[in-house]
């Protein structure tokens, strides 16, 4: 079964900023002001106002991946996904999209099921019967695909476009991934 700590760790890596890890921006995306990817826009009610502004590092990481886990991992269920690499992928698509797109992008696209966006038992069973490769394979294609497809819809976030695909190209394991996120 997948394995949260070293995933959320990779994740973390891709949120953050490599040059200064912990650095709290805004994208002028709309989602105010962002620290390991978590937005004050989304999440302000729920971490403390000094995750955004001087929380040290060192505290903001463990908020950050009690976050994840919360409202992502566990709503797909990630701790009953067979691969690591598919779990990986899986977080990272859906913490970078709207509720339920990454997952029914698997479904529709990856698994031929109908997709309802949620990770169920059905859809739980149909990924952990397909082979590994192949799925991630399709998922990948499938994400960058989405990513290409909001660019087109809207050209300007093209500005986001090469980052999105490194996102979705980034292999689970990494040896990039340092361990300041543990």
């Amino acid at each position: 079964m997948a394995l949260f700590e070293p995933i959320v760790q990779w994740l973390l890596y891709q949120e953050d900023d490599k040059r200064h890890p912990g650095k709290i921006v805004n994208l002028g995306d709309g989602a105010g002001s962002t620290r390991l990817g978590i937005t004050s826009k989304n999440y302000g009610d729920i971490l403390p106002a000094e995750f955004w502004t001087d929380m040290p590092f060192s505290q903001a990481v463990p908020m950050a991946k009690k976050t994840y886990k919360s409202y992502f991992w566990n709503r797909f269920l990630g701790d009953q996904i067979e691969s690591d690499v598919i779990a990986a992928m899986i977080l990272s698509f859906n913490v970078n999209t709207p509720p339920g797109v990454a997952v029914k992008h698997l479904q529709s696209n990856v698994l031929g099921m109908h997709d309802d966006g949620v990770l169920g038992p059905n859809t739980l069973a149909e990924l952990n019967s397909k082979d590994p490769k192949m799925v991630e394979r399709l998922y990948r294609a499938e994400w960058i695909g989405y990513y290409k497809h909001l660019v087109d819809v809207n050209p300007a976030e093209s500005r986001f476009l090469d980052g999105w695909i490194n996102r979705a190209n980034f292999p689970f394991p990494s040896p990039l991934v340092p361990d300041i996120y543990v």
